[in-house]
């Protein structure tokens, strides 16, 4: 048995405990979170630390995959920018000697990055099996999305296959959990929206989709036009010219009611869009990615209003082409620092039990409760006048 304090305790399934004790057993499961009565540095065998502790983070949203990118991509790019960046700078680093032990290094190193800085689950995109041997080996839990992306029509049939046959690798390797699931409203043409469709429809998985992450993404899907149109075009990609659909109509038009479904970044959809959304898919969570959101467009979601809308919101760090660093704790800090009127409470729940609930993993982690394994993190340099976290403040996992 272990017991841990600190000035505050934020369990966050009930409001913080000013010198409150976490009880644990050798396994790291809570047994108890009370406050002592007197000073917990007076309970035996108690450690005491300056700062807060606050249960392990859930990175809803990552591209580990996307590691060996870090600090290559330019800023305000636009999301087209941002893929053709993306595109042309793997073409170059495949030319590379040992290529692919450079992409497994970094990989490892981001994996590694999440372990010391809190994050104990993590949602993570995944288009090849690149990133299999280095989950395997660390303690993080992941839920696998193997993302399925292709315009050309002719080719829906190869694509599917091909992304199945590493869905089915993370499947037989026990690697957390996975699921099959869409990239985009905007990525995708309707023979393998068909395809993906009728899969999902029957293995009722959990679904992350890439939604309104960009105006352009609106653009294109009315009319056929705009940055992604070109991009297309000049990458010499087939692709049909959608007519008269927008981002909502394409998913409920695919995405089985019965799926629960994590849409992601929502960065130019209004609250009362993702409300429709979630009333067709009730275990709907929006997912935000401040760092990325402001790399690539400039520009953060409606964050308060979503809130205030009674939606379901979990925080991803994105990939490292997108953010400078994997820690949870900068993506907290980002959002309170554009929008002071949410509280660290209210947003830690996002980074921790909100993102647990939407991968399904609650009964474990994301909160301080008896019989969870949630993972116990110190937050240094807090601000206790306030409440919050800052710029200057440190996140180290404790156990």
């Amino acid at each position: 048995m272990h017991r841990f304090s600190a000035n505050y305790i934020f369990p966050v399934s009930q409001p913080p405990i000013r010198n409150g004790v976490v009880e644990v057993d050798d396994d790291g499961v809570i047994m108890r979170v009370f406050h002592p009565g007197n000073s917990p540095k007076e309970i035996h065998s108690t450690e005491f630390y300056n700062g807060v502790i606050v249960p392990g983070f859930v990175n809803a949203h990552c591209h580990l995959e996307l590691s060996h990118l870090r600090g290559k991509i330019p800023k305000n790019l636009g999301i087209a920018g941002f893929i053709k960046a993306i595109t042309e700078q793997r073409g170059t680093d495949e030319e590379v000697q040992n290529h692919g032990e450079l992409v497994e290094r970094a990989i490892a190193g981001a994996i590694h990055e999440m372990e010391q800085t809190g994050t104990v689950a993590v949602g993570d995109i995944s288009n090849s099996a690149d990133t299999l041997l280095a989950k395997l080996q660390s303690d993080i839990y992941f839920h696998n999305f193997i993302e399925v992306f292709g315009l050309n029509p002719n080719e829906a049939q190869s694509i599917f296959e091909g992304y199945l046959e590493v869905y089915e690798v993370f499947k037989q390797k026990f690697c957390g959990s996975t699921s099959l699931t869409p990239h985009s409203p905007y990525s995708i043409s309707q023979p393998l929206w068909e395809k993906i469709s009728e899969f999902i429809g029957k293995s009722k998985e959990l679904v992350s989709i890439h939604y309104a992450e960009s105006a352009a993404e609106y653009q294109f899907l009315q009319d056929g036009t705009g940055p992604l149109s070109d991009r297309y075009q000049s990458a010499g990609i087939p692709f049909c010219k959608p007519q008269g659909l927008t981002p909502r109509g394409v998913v409920s038009r695919y995405v089985n009611r019965d799926c629960k479904v994590m849409l992601i970044h929502n960065t130019f959809a209004p609250a009362e869009e993702l409300s429709w959304l979630a009333a067709i898919y009730p275990q709907t969570t929006v997912v935000t990615c401040p760092e990325s959101n402001l790399l690539i467009e400039g520009k953060l979601p409606n964050l308060p209003e979503f809130e205030t809308s009674g939606l379901n919101i979990a925080i991803g760090t994105d990939s490292l082409a997108s953010s400078s660093s994997l820690s949870m704790l900068s993506q907290i800090n980002i959002i309170l620092q554009h929008f002071p009127q949410l509280t660290f409470s209210n947003v830690l729940q996002w980074a921790t039990l909100n993102g647990a609930e939407a991968l399904g993993i609650s009964s474990t982690y994301g909160s301080l409760e008896p019989g969870k394994n949630p993972g116990l993190v110190l937050i240094t340099g807090f601000d206790f006048r306030n409440m919050c976290a800052t710029p200057q403040s440190l996140a180290k996992r404790l156990i």
